[in-house]
């Protein structure tokens, strides 16, 4: 199969064309006039030294040598070997619960200090693959686009607080659907969601989206941020200091528990991995493991027509 880089070229021949039109139509008009010139003796004899062969077959030269400097100019390529193309790597999508219920302290200092923490280690440990955040409550905001810039990622990871969205609950169906649009189906890399909650009163239709991303091969991996026995949840100053725990209308301080059927239901369904994160150290250590893995790992190996220049060639005849 032959193709050309810049088609668009060929469009130089037009003027050529044009001029050996006109050349043709003034050379007929040339030779009438000296052919009434003189008798063909006399002309033989006035011009026996002109040897008018050799000046068409020079200028007949001279265009075919353009002609072939164009060809040249195209491009040419010609599909002669097939290529093997291996596809490694990760995008990997964080998406971050920071719902009130994210800043319970029965994980030390909080749940949310507490992800971020473990998701820093995570980011240490890319090498190359793209990372992006997603943070979500009763809403979700894309916080990060996808970047191999981990020193930009460490730092807006940093900066998320619980007070980012005002909208409160645990909308997971909504961070997941926005977390799919930013990996395209496309990608030739690893889909990952790495998704952290407590799972509190999630809303939303999770595992239906579940069963769309592990469609599109894309895993996700769960944290459930906290404890069975649960923790009160702090309410702080501007500076930061506790004044005291929320409360409900009965004046009884609310105590939120981690709920983690759901997290467990959606790593399970999409091939991933649901780790538990309380106060341990190394919490999220299978998780660095799984992400090394995927890095080392091949995902598919395509088979493609590569061309080869032949300009060259066309570039020669023109010389």
């Amino acid at each position: 199969m032959i193709r050309f880089e810049n088609q668009h070229l060929f469009l130089l021949f037009i003027p050529i064309v044009l001029i050996l039109i006109s050349n043709y139509i003034l050379q007929n008009k040339d030779n009438q006039i000296f052919n009434k010139f003189a008798n063909d003796h006399n002309r033989k004899f006035l011009f026996n030294r002109l040897q008018f062969g050799r000046v068409n077959f020079r200028t007949n030269l001279f265009i075919l040598g353009t002609c072939f400097l164009i060809i040249a100019a195209t491009g040419p390529q010609k599909g002669s070997k097939l290529t093997e193309l291996k596809r490694e790597g990760v995008d990997l999508i964080i998406a971050l619960d920071i719902s009130t219920s994210m800043d319970a302290v029965d994980v030390k200092p909080s749940r949310l200090e507490k992800a971020k923490y473990e998701l820093s280690r995570l980011i240490n440990s890319l090498n190359g693959d793209r990372v992006g955040l997603v943070v979500f409550a009763g809403t979700a905001h894309l916080h990060l686009p996808l970047t191999t810039d981990y020193a930009a990622a460490r730092l807006f990871l940093q900066s998320i607080t619980s007070e980012l969205i005002s909208t409160q609950g645990t909308d997971l169906s909504s961070a997941l659907s926005l977390a799919m649009d930013q990996i395209k189906e496309d990608s030739d890399q690893y889909k990952v969601v790495v998704m952290v909650s407590d799972g509190e009163d999630h809303q939303g239709n999770i595992l239906e989206l579940t069963q769309e991303a592990k469609n599109i091969e894309m895993i996700i991996h769960t944290l459930g941020i906290g404890t069975s026995a649960g923790g009160p949840i702090p309410i702080l100053d501007d500076n930061g200091n506790r004044i005291e725990f929320k409360k409900d209308r009965n004046g009884n301080i609310v105590t939120t528990k981690l709920n983690d059927a759901v997290l467990n239901e959606i790593a399970y369904t999409s091939g991933g991995k649901y780790i538990r994160v309380e106060n341990q150290a190394n919490a999220i250590m299978p998780l660095l493991e799984e992400i090394d893995e995927m890095e080392k790992r091949e995902i598919k190996a395509h088979v493609f027509k590569q061309y080869e220049n032949w300009y060259w060639l066309f570039l020669i005849f023109a010389l």
